[in-house]
């Protein structure tokens, strides 16, 4: 977590006093060291947060001849590298930043190609007048930038392009209308219209010739591996999970999890203290909640807190609201926080750093990543194979407790049935579909303005029903564009606080792996998500290894939304900037159903709106803003 900025002004030249506003906008991402460099018309720069044994040595920017690199990476397959490039020896570790330089000197643009980890970075090439700026492949470093007609800037985030005085800060409509309905799958577009992100998997080059942008990487769903038995299937996802949260534990101190409970979290918390050793203590952190028992997991925590070498914490929600800390959220943020438990996450990340832990692990992606199987069944339907479906669904039933009858239609009939149909039908019943389903408050008039409902279908549209399978369902959850817009804004949050969240089930050897099993291996006998229950069968507590489902954060979610009840009101009595975008009947109805009854529908619609509000308010007040020192954060 890191942070980088970079511009390239052919017009004037490099003013150092823009770049150097750029970088003090992220300061609060350089505990460890920050530096800038300049030439002409290039300059680069870098907040080193020092969260890998080797970055205690990085001097960022790296220069060496006509090459320069500014990095927020860890490259994971550093043993590789080291072999295959010629890297002299030193006398001290080498950083990954002068691995990434080594890697272009090697193979130009292609250095993409060979690099594993998480990582955004930028090379600049003297000899060619070329920039190449790369994102990691699914989007765990987030990088925006800024393209115009002389200028070219990129950043860790957005604030330092809106400090450039050639950055018009003009709002994106559309993706506000994105955001309300919850559309996260459009990876590009930013709340400014001047402002883009780069998206996952995909590496750009500038230079006078102007910009060109490709896609280096992607999961291939008809790739499939064969192996000899269910024990080889699960030795190997074994395998490659034990490396992925190997290469995640290299830390210079000590290293926490984030541990809900679920199955993945507990895995990675499992496999964490099995590779650390002994001597070495493994932190964790779990929202609990004493006012929200269905949203409650401290009876799974505690299965995997109860073994030697972990030390837990437990963070009470229950007196937390949705807004918590709103003052140092919008200093951090630049656009509203669309994640409904957004509090949650932003109290572990802040509890993490007054216990003094710079790096903790997260289980992010690892539902698509390890695949629930479900997929499976509608193919089982459109290939014919009844015996098997018959199976299935008989044992689904004993273990979820609910008919085969039921389960058929729901998950082997319904996803067959085209979109449209399903629409249609919906129509007929005088139901809302598309944008007006997902967020009833938006507004007619800016929806048609916008092209919400047409955008909406086709953003979410889920191909041909006769081509689905269930390697092309976990495709399509594992390059869904809400993965990238979590981990965008899960980088604001831990940037506030100093520390660094890794994902093991981001992997991509895991991801290639566990897309081209055979879906069997995911749903068998009844249990979803089987191949990661099978695998760590030694380790992860019979509590957690046979859950059926995981818990729902929706109370939780209610109670915390409900303690912003005043503001909630405020906004329904005079919407302000919403007006442009909500109906404020609706908005008000949405409030009172929500205050009597409240549903899952409701409370996002309301959450949206609350964090719309509030970023409009903040961003129309002033152009920038300070963040807040960490050391005056109230912990």
């Amino acid at each position: 977590m890191s942070g980088i900025v970079g511009l390239v002004d052919r017009g004037q030249g490099i003013e150092a006093g823009e770049l150097a506003n750029m970088h003090d906008q992220i300061a609060h991402r350089g505990p460890d060291g920050s530096q800038t460099w300049c030439d002409d018309a290039i300059g680069m720069g870098h907040q080193l947060l020092a969260s890998t044994p080797e970055a205690q040595y990085d001097d960022q920017p790296v220069r060496d001849g006509a090459l320069v690199v500014t990095a927020d990476a860890r490259i994971d397959n550093r043993g590789e590298l080291l072999e295959t490039l010629p890297v002299s020896a030193a006398e001290t570790p080498i950083p990954d930043s002068e691995l990434l330089l080594a890697a272009y000197r090697e193979w130009g643009e292609q250095c993409v190609d060979h690099l594993i980890g998480a990582f955004a970075f930028a090379v600049w090439d003297g000899d060619t007048g070329t920039l190449l700026c790369a994102r990691d492949h699914v989007g765990v470093k987030p990088l925006y930038y800024h393209r115009g007609e002389d200028v070219f800037a990129f950043a860790s985030e957005q604030k330092c392009l809106l400090a450039l005085s050639s950055v018009p800060q003009n709002r994106d409509e559309t993706k506000v209308g994105d955001f309300l309905v919850g559309l996260s799958e459009d990876t590009q577009r930013t709340f400014y219209d001047a402002i883009d992100r780069l998206p996952p998997a995909h590496a750009m080059t500038v230079s006078a010739d102007g910009i060109e942008r490709w896609q280096y990487w992607d999961l291939d769903p008809t790739r499939t591996i064969t192996l000899e038995s269910d024990a080889a299937y699960e030795r190997r996802f074994r395998e490659l999970l034990e490396e992925a949260v190997r290469c995640r534990l290299r830390a210079p101190g000590p290293v926490g999890t984030a541990l809900s409970g679920g199955m993945d979290s507990s895995s990675i918390t499992v496999l964490a203290r099995e590779l650390l050793p002994s001597q070495v203590p493994l932190h964790t952190f779990s929202n609990v909640f004493d006012d929200a028992p269905s949203s409650d997991e401290r009876e799974f925590i505690e299965t995997v807190i109860d073994r030697e070498g972990i030390t837990p914490h437990y963070l009470f929600m229950d007196d937390v609201g949705s807004l918590v800390d709103l003052e140092d959220v919008l200093a951090h943020y630049d656009q509203p926080p669309h994640n409904t438990m957004h509090f949650a996450r932003w109290e572990k990340a802040k509890y993490a750093a007054d216990a003094g832990i710079d790096v903790v692990l997260g289980g992010a992606l690892g539902d698509s990543a390890v695949g629930y199987g479900l997929g499976f069944l509608p193919e089982l339907v459109r290939t014919g194979r009844w015996r098997r479906l018959a199976d299935e669904l008989r044992a689904m039933g004993e273990v979820t407790d609910a008919p085969p009858r039921h389960l058929f239609v729901r998950h082997g009939l319904s996803p067959l049935v085209p979109e449209p149909i399903k629409r249609g039908r919906k129509r007929l019943r005088g139901r809302a579909v598309l944008a007006q389903e997902a967020n009833p408050t938006v507004d007619a008039a800016f929806a048609d303005r916008i092209g919400l409902q047409s955008r909406y279908r086709e953003l979410t549209a889920g191909g041909s029903v006769f081509r689905r399978s269930a390697r092309r369902t976990q495709h399509r959850s594992l390059t869904a564009g809400t993965n990238a817009a979590n981990f965008e804004t899960s980088d604001l949050t831990n940037a506030a606080f100093g520390i660094e969240t890794r994902y093991p089930f981001t992997d991509i050897r895991l991801l290639e792996f566990s897309l081209a099993i055979p879906p069997s291996q995911q749903l068998k006998d009844g249990w979803t998500r089987s191949i990661l229950r099978r695998s760590l069968d030694d380790l992860l507590p019979e509590k957690i290894q046979w859950r059926p489902w995981k818990t729902m954060m929706n109370e939780g979610f209610w109670n915390a939304l409900s303690r912003e009840d005043e503001r909630l009101r405020a906004i329904v009595d005079d919407p302000g900037p919403l007006d442009r975008y909500l109906d404020t009947t609706a908005l008000e109805e949405t409030y009172e159903r929500f205050s009597d009854d409240p549903s899952s529908r409701d409370a996002r619609a309301l959450w949206r709106a609350l964090s719309l509000s509030v970023w409009l308010d903040d961003s129309d007040s002033a152009t920038s803003k300070k963040i807040p020192d960490r050391s005056v954060v109230n912990y």
